[in-house]
């Protein structure tokens, strides 16, 4: 048992020395660590922004090593939904949403038209609330870079479709909690776009 004691004692200060040192190196370079206690101190992040956010983002960026996985949303297509299927789809629950369709970008159909040279699906839709869109660019001008609101098609390259679009929730509770009349749009957006891309991977219309 004593062993076992010893054993566990040194592990914890081993992942201590290991913590210690990202912290200093981090302080170091970036004044990381001094931020994140001042943060902790004198909060002005929204309450659910690290469970809703930032932990997920750093936990799929670890898994994934990748910084764009850990800010998108995907829903995998039905094998027995045709992409036509998928597209009707979103179409049709985007109307009965009263969200706007404002344009497609059939890219994968336009490279094979450049290079006559098949390419794996991918196209883009576009949906946008003019109106919402105003009110959260009034907000903060750095919202128009998160319009209109996207979803890809897109045929990975094991021949698997799969809907992506952005994680809405970086907007929503990644900074200061947005005023009330404001998350309340934002959240119905997220709600649209959600069901457009999970009614979208089901052909469901």
């Amino acid at each position: 048992m004593g062993g076992i004691i010893n054993l566990i004692k040194w592990v914890l200060i081993v992942i201590g020395a290991i913590a210690t040192y990202y912290a200093v190196s981090l302080q170091a370079q970036y004044g990381v660590t001094s931020k994140v206690i001042s943060e902790m101190v004198s909060p002005k992040l929204h309450p659910d922004s690290m469970s809703k956010v930032y932990m997920p983002m750093t936990n799929t960026l670890l898994d994934t090593g990748d910084i764009t996985m850990a800010s998108i949303v995907r829903v995998k297509v039905a094998d027995d939904v045709s992409n036509g299927d998928v597209e009707e789809a979103m179409e049709s629950i985007a109307t009965a949403e009263g969200i706007r369709s404002v344009g497609m970008l059939p890219l994968s159909e336009m490279v094979e038209l450049q290079t006559g040279e098949k390419q794996r699906f991918l196209k883009i839709y576009q949906y946008c609330s003019p109106r919402t869109a105003m009110t959260m660019v009034d907000h903060s001008d750095a919202f128009s870079a998160y319009l209109p609101c996207r979803l890809a098609l897109i045929e990975d390259k094991e021949g698997q479709r799969w809907l992506y679009t952005l994680d809405m929730n970086a907007m929503i509770y990644g900074g200061a909690p947005l005023p009330d009349y404001l998350l309340e749009k934002a959240l119905r957006v997220q709600e649209v776009i959600t069901a457009i891309q999970v009614g979208g991977a089901e052909g469901d219309f």
